[in-house]
């Protein structure tokens, strides 16, 4: 990590930290998110997380978070991704409120270009949901934590109140630990669409067993 120089801490969630660096050797911002001590003693999920997050830096698309790097320090997994400046949709939405519909189209569209390139190189993202959609200031949309997603699945899965915000965007296969395919993307994109339009996502769950059953 004695390349990336960290400024600030940009958010912490349930199972990591991100924060904005700066890449000494290519002078750039970049976003480096680091995973949190529990996962980090599990060798199936760091031999995962690796081959996971080398698969996402193969993608390279406008409309997708572009990963730099991976690595470890003191026992710790991270990932170093593009900076992107903007806001998540969650935040855009919280602020604005429900969108035209036009806006949303031109919001989603860029989401489902995305999408497309991951599904056709073989990669299901499996957590989308607005949180992970950056809107860059010029009103880019990016997917981000592709190859990250997939790994955390089944630690999110098992741990109490971790999933709760993420399962009204779950497909109900998902949900019910069947086999997940670029299906359930394209599911939850559009319970994200249903969202942008009405201000409320389309179920009020209080579980995933509650959830496979709608």
């Amino acid at each position: 990590m004695s390349r990336y120089a960290v400024e600030k801490t940009l958010g912490r969630g349930g199972m990591a930290t991100v924060e904005l660096a700066e890449d000494t050797e290519l002078r750039r911002k970049v976003a480096v998110k680091r995973l949190f001590a529990p996962l980090a003693g599990d060798d199936v999920f760091q031999e995962r997380f690796v081959r996971e997050a080398r698969m996402a830096a193969a993608l390279s698309h406008p409309n997708l978070v572009a990963v730099y790097d991976v690595g470890e320090e003191d026992g710790l997994p991270y990932i170093v991704m593009e900076y992107v400046d903007g806001e998540t949709l969650a935040e855009l939405t919280a602020r604005s409120g429900p969108m035209h519909p036009d806006e949303a189209l031109e919001l989603l569209l860029q989401v489902c270009a995305g999408l497309e390139h991951a599904h056709a190189a073989g990669l299901v993202h499996r957590d989308i949901k607005p949180q992970n959609l950056l809107v860059r200031r010029d009103g880019v949309v990016k997917i981000a934590d592709f190859g990250i997603a997939r790994t955390l699945q089944a630690t999110q899965l098992t741990q109490t109140g971790t999933v709760l915000g993420t399962a009204a965007y779950l497909a109900p296969e998902q949900a019910a630990g069947e086999r997940v395919t670029a299906a359930a993307d394209i599911y939850s994109l559009g319970a994200v669409a249903y969202e942008l339009l009405t201000g409320r996502t389309p179920y009020e769950v209080e579980s995933l067993a509650d959830l496979a059953q709608k």
